[in-house]
């Protein structure tokens, strides 16, 4: 059967050894616990959606918010290789 693949998606779940701050937009800075990524790539966009995960609650990422080194880091060391990244 012939298709067109309009959307791939890969998500990771990291725990984290040791909590790291991180400050968002409002300017409160918090300890995250553990850090979801989402690789998301469709004929319209690249992106990556990050949620970080405190002791008591969740926030996602916004796409323009600066990103701390560790979380850099992170995004790239877990990017997926392969069709994900060369869908046309």
């Amino acid at each position: 059967m012939a298709g067109t693949v309009t959307q791939v998606q890969h998500r990771v779940s990291i725990d984290l050894d040791a909590p790291q701050e991180f400050t968002d937009l409002v300017g409160r800075t918090r300890k995250v616990q553990a850090v979801r990524i989402e690789y998301g790539l469709s004929p319209i966009a690249d992106r990556v959606d990050v949620v970080v995960e405190y002791t008591d609650s969740a926030a996602l990422v916004p796409p323009a918010a600066d990103k701390p080194d560790w979380m850099l880091a992170l995004i790239a060391e877990h990017k997926p290789a392969g069709p994900t990244y060369t869908l046309t």
